[in-house]
C-alpha cells in the first residue's frame, strides 16, 4: 500500500471519529431539548427512520434487552413521543410508533438542519455523492460487524 493511500485512510478514519464526536454532541443537545436520555433519542430516531417497530426489533437495533426496551417505551409513551398500536393482522404483535408530538419536534430540529445542509452537498457531484453514500453504507455494515465482535468479548456472552 502506498504511503499516500495509508495517509488518506488514516485521515478518513480520523475525520469519521471527529464526525462521530460532533454527532454525539449534537444528539446530546437534542436529547436535552426533548428532555430524554440518549438511548431514548436513539429509539426515536429509529422510529423516525422506520415508522414503527416492535419491541423485539428495537431490541435488535439498539442492543438493549427486551425488558430495557419496554421500560424505555414506557418512558417515551409517558412523555408523549411514542404510542403502542396493535397489528390489525396479528393482535399479539404490538408496534411502537412516533406520535404527532415526536414528528413536530423532529421537524423543528431536523428541517432547518436539512435546509442548511444544502451547501454541504452542493460542493459534490452526483457521482461523488453516490460514492459517499456507498462508503457510509459500507462503513455502517463494517461497524455493525465490529459491534458484534466486541459484544462477543463480554464474559457473559459465551
Amino acid at each position: 500500500m502506498s504511503t499516500r493511500r495509508t495517509g488518506l485512510i488514516a485521515k478518513a478514519s480520523a475525520e469519521m471519529r471527529r464526525q462521530q464526536a460532533t454527532y454525539d454532541r449534537f444528539h446530546d443537545a437534542v436529547a436535552d431539548h426533548l428532555k430524554v436520555n440518549r438511548t431514548d433519542l436513539r429509539c426515536l430516531d429509529l422510529l423516525d427512520l422506520h415508522g414503527k417497530m416492535t419491541a423485539g426489533e428495537l431490541s435488535q437495533a439498539t442492543g438493549l434487552s427486551t425488558g430495557a426496551v419496554t421500560v424505555m417505551l414506557d418512558r417515551l409513551e409517558r412523555a408523549g413521543y411514542v404510542r403502542r398500536v396493535r397489528d390489525p393482522g396479528d393482535r399479539r404483535r404490538v408496534y411502537a410508533e412516533p406520535t404527532e408530538l415526536a414528528a413536530k419536534h423532529a421537524a423543528e430540529i431536523y428541517a432547518p438542519l436539512t435546509a442548511q445542509a444544502a451547501p454541504l452537498y452542493d460542493r459534490f457531484t452526483d457521482d461523488q455523492l453516490a460514492t459517499i453514500a456507498d462508503f457510509l453504507g459500507t462503513a455502517t455494515k463494517f461497524y455493525s460487524g465490529q459491534t458484534a465482535r466486541v459484544e462477543a468479548l463480554r464474559p457473559d456472552s459465551a
